[in-house]
């Protein structure tokens, strides 16, 4: 069987496929798995911590640590790293063999999806890093949001984070500008939600919620 691993466009999904296929039935480690993504590790970590979030469903409980992280993420975005740096205690974390292949039989579809509509274009703007930079600023911003434990500060900033991720793994410069360009919208949806919570409380933003809700 021809291997891909020597071709640049062997798309996540295959590169998935392949650390599978690597460690031939056995326990892995989170480390072992970012080194051979390495390049798209920031991209798919970002993608799986906002992809929840970004439901137009209310997140409690999980929105608040996955904005930690994420924004720990973009801060090394915006200093150049091109592979995530983690604490030595979570890189040796064991994956259990069992677990790696659930998640990449069903992450596949999700990510075949993401490749099939995003696709490497204006790929030199994508890695620029003064742009790239300005990407790491808005994830950081976006994801502050989604730190606050108030509802629809972290819909439309996962969102926008999710774009940002897509764009990212794919060198797909067309998605990074359209995630640009909503991240006011997100950024004042989330900035409007906060005002209400802090002049009105709470309960002035539940109705919202659920008229949002009614709409899906």
């Amino acid at each position: 069987m021809p291997s891909n691993s020597a071709q640049p466009t062997t798309r996540l999904s295959q590169e998935l496929d392949g650390f599978l296929a690597s460690i031939e039935g056995k326990d892995s480690t989170m480390g072992a798995l970012l080194d051979h993504i390495e390049g798209k590790g920031f991209g798919l970590l970002l993608l799986i911590l906002a992809l929840p979030a970004a439901l137009p469903i209310p997140a409690p409980g999980y929105a608040t640590p996955f904005g930690l992280l994420m924004v720990f993420l973009g801060f090394q975005m915006l200093l150049g790293k091109t592979n995530p740096w983690l604490p030595q205690k979570i890189r040796s974390k064991r994956l259990k063999f069992s677990t790696v292949n659930f998640a990449v039989r069903n992450s596949g579809k999700v990510l075949r999806l993401v490749e099939w509509l995003v696709r490497p274009r204006l790929s030199k703007l994508a890695r620029n890093r003064v742009f790239l930079a300005l990407v790491a600023i808005v994830i950081i911003l976006m994801a502050s949001f989604m730190v606050l434990p108030i509802p629809l500060t972290n819909t439309a900033p996962s969102f926008v984070i999710f774009l940002l991720a897509a764009g990212v793994l794919e060198e797909d410069g067309l998605v990074l500008l359209a995630g640009l360009v909503l991240a006011p919208l997100a950024a004042f949806i989330a900035s409007m939600a906060i005002y209400y919570a802090v002049t009105l409380g709470f309960e002035a933003i539940e109705p919202m919620v659920k008229g949002l809700l009614r709409m899906e």
